[in-house]
């Protein structure tokens, strides 16, 4: 075998590679007694057929099994031999191939860049002060009180307000159509309400228990509930009675309510020592980002493209599942799709980059994930999804999901690592 590596970048390359004559010959020769014994043959038994009428005959399948066992094999010993560290399968161009010659063929492909970071060590940087103001911790304690809201009967007879909760039984029928009417019983509809479609706020303001209301309902035919998407619905509503919210007052009595509090004082205390966690953990998030970020302004290398499409299809794919449980419609939404397949490129490079970074400092530097860490993982996976832990690994060891994870952890210490030898200046700014 002849090969010539060709250098077309740091990490594009080429491969012209010529396999002799005598293994192409054999090669084939090999594949035409396997379809000799197989294949059926007018006039000749099955298995029986003459070798070179089977070469004739199925010459086209022969050469093309040839060059799908030939072309992968010679181009692995080829890039073996020359420690390699390829990305991703090669593309064949240029096969020049005629009976009875040698083959030659074209790889193109991509390997990983050879870094050579020696700055991980004192990366500049700013700690950010952690000051938790009064006005978030009673936000926070507003927060309690909605989630202990309580819905109250409206005790004076009066129609609906805006705010209200209509408590309603309901029958809903597509005109013209066969298929059973929607249903529902007690269902509780806000008056106004964020998620209440706007014609049901509209006829059911003003509406006093007992009253019925009859009105048609246009979706939107990329409306999330697929068998209402772009349909017109008949509403036939009762209204069964009317509701408010009642949200409790906040004193000692409401933190009692909320756990092991004698006072609201106590209360108060462990929501400031939440939000200073909660700001700590984000504070300390953004600043490793910003580590790795400067990392990969200050190390220029080239990154594999092949690398880069993968990552703009994940942050793609993450990005129209974020719109589709929003109940967006990709489609339909009037932006540049251009700009955005633009701009996520950008992102899908520098994450490329800071992985490759984070590998090279990983492997200099020893750093790994034990299965100790790895089981740490699992069992805090396991205690927030509620599953058992065979169903969280059955999860876990499809698509390589167990690597991802021993990654992540690796990744995660690396940053320990940066961040511990960081070159951090107090700064003026507090979050």
């Amino acid at each position: 075998m002849k090969a010539e590596l060709i250098d077309v970048s740091e990490v594009k390359k080429n491969l012209d590679i010529e396999i002799p004559q005598d293994v192409v010959d054999e090669q084939m020769t090999s594949i035409a007694r396997e379809f000799a014994r197989k294949a059926r043959v007018p006039g000749f038994r099955p298995g029986k057929a003459p070798i070179h009428v089977v070469r004739n005959r199925f010459k086209e399948e022969i050469v093309s099994e040839m060059m799908q066992h030939l072309l992968p094999k010679y181009f692995s010993e080829a890039a073996q031999s020359r420690a390699l560290d390829i990305v991703d399968s090669p593309q064949f161009e240029g096969i020049d191939y005629t009976i009875g010659q040698s083959l030659r063929f074209k790889a193109v492909f991509e390997i990983y860049p050879q870094l050579n970071v020696s700055n991980y060590v004192g990366i500049p940087g700013e700690e950010v002060s952690i000051t938790v103001e009064e006005p978030e911790i009673e936000a926070a304690l507003k927060r309690l009180q909605e989630d202990m809201a309580e819905l109250a009967p409206v005790e004076e007879q009066r129609p609906t307000r805006e705010g209200d909760f209509a408590e309603i039984s309901f029958s809903g029928t597509v005109p013209g159509s066969e298929e059973p009417p929607l249903t529902a019983e007690k269902a509780v509809c806000e008056i106004g309400g964020r998620t209440t479609l706007k014609e049901f706020s509209e006829n059911l303001l003003g509406a006093s228990p007992g009253d019925e209301k009859t009105f048609p309902v246009s979706y939107r035919p990329d409306y999330p509930e697929k068998k209402l998407a772009g349909r017109t619905v008949q509403y036939q509503v009762k209204v069964e009675a009317i509701k408010e919210k009642k949200v409790p007052d906040i004193n000692d009595e409401f933190a009692q309510g909320l756990g092991d509090y004698k006072t609201l004082d106590d209360l108060k205390a462990k929501v400031r020592q939440d939000l200073e966690k909660h700001k700590k953990e984000h504070a300390q998030e953004q600043l490793r980002e910003k580590l790795l970020e400067w990392l990969e302004d200050n190390n220029e290398f080239e990154v594999p493209d092949t690398l880069v499409k993968r990552q703009l299809q994940i942050r793609v794919q993450r990005l129209l599942r974020d719109l589709s449980r929003q109940g967006i419609n990709p489609e339909r939404l009037d932006v540049d799709w251009g700009k955005i397949q633009e701009d996520q490129r950008k992102q899908a490079t520098r994450d490329v980059k800071g992985s490759l970074i984070l590998d090279f400092i990983s492997d200099k530097e020893g750093i790994g994930s034990t299965d100790e860490e790895v089981e740490a993982e699992v069992q805090r996976i396991v205690a927030e999804t509620n599953r058992a832990r065979e169903k969280v690994m059955e999860v876990l060891n499809r698509d390589t999901g167990l690597d991802r994870l021993r990654g992540q952890i690796r990744n995660k210490k690396v940053l320990d690592f940066l961040q511990e030898r960081a070159t951090l200046q107090p700064s003026s700014k507090t979050d």
